[in-house]
């Protein structure tokens, strides 16, 4: 869920057809595995496909072979590209349908490597419901929601510590009516929510992921009973 979260924050955060040309009909070298992925979604009202796959190719021959691939479709590729992850990943852009691609690379034990291929169809956003079910902290950057087929995710970053977040987080949804079942994942009714908390310098980046049998209602504390 991680990697797939990763690639929805690198299409969205890209600069500025034929079915041929389609990343998702392209071959993956050392091909191994494919996981399934649900087939459209939507990240911030912009429509999403993504595919998982696992590879036994190096890392470095398919960042070669993808950044080949990208450059022969006439994708327009940026040559100085900011690092926004520590996996290796690679963004490109597709300017008669303004269609972005990104390719994220991570290495597995037994010399496989998991490759997740995104592509957001920049061209026909629309406005997104906002995430007013989700709790967000104070200072909060770089905020992406995201409905995926029956859960619904909330990212971004904000300054400040684990711990305080943490606690923040677990104070906001205990008054709203969930009880915390395991360090990080609370439960009301039929609702499911887990907290991913990680430290990177002063900043904390925060990853949400609500399951849920129906309409989430707002984060509003409940009637206080007599």
């Amino acid at each position: 869920m991680l990697s797939c979260l990763l690639v929805l924050e690198l299409l969205l955060a890209a600069a500025p057809a034929e079915a041929s040309r389609e990343p998702f009909q392209w071959k993956v070298p050392g091909l191994v595995s494919v996981v399934d992925v649900p087939d459209t979604m939507n990240v911030g009202g912009i429509p999403v496909r993504i595919q998982v796959y696992s590879s036994k190719e190096k890392l470095e021959r398919l960042l070669q072979y993808f950044a080949t691939a990208f450059d022969d479709a006439g994708f327009y590729i940026q040559r100085h590209q900011p690092r926004l992850a520590a996996e290796p990943h690679l963004t490109a852009l597709d300017t008669r349908t303004f269609t972005s691609y990104t390719v994220v690379l991570t290495p597995e034990s037994g010399g496989l490597t998991t490759v997740v291929l995104g592509q957001a169809r920049l061209g026909e956003a629309r406005p997104a419901a906002p995430p007013g079910f989700l709790p967000v902290y104070d200072g909060a950057m770089n905020v992406l929601y995201a409905n995926l087929e029956g859960a619904r995710t909330l990212t971004y970053r904000a300054p400040g510590k684990e711990t305080e977040v943490r606690g923040w987080y677990r104070d906001q949804l205990t008054r709203s009516g969930f009880k915390e079942e395991s360090p990080q994942v609370f439960r009301r009714r039929e609702q499911e929510l887990r907290v991913a908390l990680s430290q990177e310098a002063g900043w904390v980046q925060v990853v949400i992921f609500l399951k849920t049998g129906g309409e989430p209602p707002p984060l509003e504390p409940e009637p206080e009973t007599r």
